[in-house]
C-alpha cells in the first residue's frame, strides 16, 4: 500500500470526532530510519511508529515517465505519484534525477523532490548544497524535509550546509522550528559541532555565535550547558537547549528534560512534554529513571 501526502492527511484528521493525531501536516512528521526504509515509508514522532509498507505500485506509468511527470509545470500530483518514484529511484530512474526535482521551478515538484531526499543518505552527499537552497523555500514542509535530509546525507566537508540547517531554528513556521529541534536531537557529534562552529562564523553577535560560546564556557559540565542555555534570553539559545535536553543518548536524563519542560517559554515547555508524553526521544535511548538503583 502506498499513500501520497493528500491521502496521508486524511489518516489523522478524525476518529469519532477526535483528532487521530496532534500534527496538522505530513511535514511535522519523522521519516523512517535508514534500515526501515526498506520495507516502508513513513513513521511519525507523535502517536507512536507507523510503517506504511512498500507493496507494489499500481501506477501503470514507468519510472521515467514519472520523474516526467513530476517535472511539468504545473502537475496534478497527490503526492502518491512520489512515493511511486521513491521505488524506482536508483533502480530505473538514475538517482542523479533527484537532483532535477530538487532545483525546480514549481514549488509542488521541489517539495516532491524534499520528500524523496529524506529516504536517502550519503549516497546523495553531492546534492546537500540543493538541499540548503530548499531551506529558504516558500514551502514550510519543503524547508523541514531540507532540514532532515541535511541530516541523513551530510559530510565532514559540509559545514556550512549543517550550519543553514541549524538555522531553522529560528524559522518563523512552528514546525520547522520542530525539525531544527529534532535536528540537534539526532544530529552526530561531529555533525552538531560543525553546525555550531559554522553557524557562530556566519552569524556573529547572533543568538548562534552565544549558543557557540554557551558550548565552549560549559565543555566539560553538559548539566551547566543546558542549563545556561534554557534560561538564556534568547529563544533560539533556548531551543538549542531544548535539543540538547533531550538529545538521543544511549542514557536520557530525566531532569534535564524536566528542566525544559518546567522553562517560562510555552514552547520549550510543549516540546519537552511532548518528548516525555509522547516517547519521541530515541527507541534506543533508556530513561535515567528507569534504571535501578546503586546499593
Amino acid at each position: 500500500m502506498r499513500l501520497g501526502w493528500s491521502m496521508l492527511r486524511g489518516l489523522y484528521s478524525t476518529r469519532v470526532g477526535q483528532p487521530l493525531f496532534a500534527m496538522t501536516d505530513l511535514f511535522e512528521a519523522m521519516r523512517l530510519s535508514a534500515e526501515d526504509s526498506e520495507v516502508a515509508h513513513l513513521f511519525f514522532s507523535e502517536g507512536g511508529k507507523i510503517l506504511l509498507p512498500l507493496g507494489k505500485s499500481t501506477n501503470a506509468m514507468t519510472g521515467q515517465e514519472m520523474l516526467e511527470r513530476l517535472l511539468s509545470s504545473p502537475h496534478d500530483d497527490d503526492g502518491a505519484l512520489a512515493n511511486d518514484l521513491l521505488g524506482e529511484l536508483g533502480k530505473t530512474v538514475p538517482l542523479e534525477s533527484l537532483r532535477l526535482l530538487l532545483t525546480s521551478a514549481n514549488a509542488e515538484t521541489r517539495a516532491a523532490g524534499a520528500f524523496i531526499a529524506t529516504f536517502q543518505n550519503q549516497n546523495i552527499s553531492s546534492m546537500v548544497g540543493e538541499l540548503a537552497a530548499l531551506l529558504g523555500d516558500s514551502y514550510p514542509r519543503t524547508r523541514f524535509d531540507a532540514v532532515e535530509s541535511i541530516l541523513r546525507c551530510s559530510t565532514r566537508n559540509d559545514g556550512q550546509h549543517l550550519a543553514q540547517a541549524l538555522f531553522a531554528l529560528d524559522d518563523y513556521h512552528d514546525g520547522v522550528r520542530m525539525g531544527a529541534v529534532k535536528f540537534v536531537r539526532f544530529a552526530k557529534d561531529w555533525q552538531l559541532k560543525l553546525a555550531r562552529q559554522h553557524a557562530a562564523l556566519l552569524r556573529p553577535q547572533t543568538p548562534f555565535s552565544a549558543i557557540a560560546d554557551i558550548s565552549g564556557q560549559w565543555r566539560d559540565d553538559a548539566s551547566g550547558m543546558i542549563r545556561a542555555m534554557l534560561d538564556h534570553s534568547e529563544p533560539v539559545v533556548r531551543r538549542y537547549g531544548l535539543g540538547l535536553a533531550s538529545r538521543a543518548r544511549l542514557v536520557v536524563v530525566d531532569a534535564f528534560v524536566e528542566w525544559a519542560q518546567a522553562s517560562a517559554d510555552p514552547e520549550i515547555s510543549k516540546l519537552a512534554t511532548d518528548c516525555i508524553e509522547h516517547n519521541q526521544i530515541s527507541h534506543h535511548a533508556v530513561w535515567q529513571s528507569s534504571l535501578p538503583a546503586i546499593a
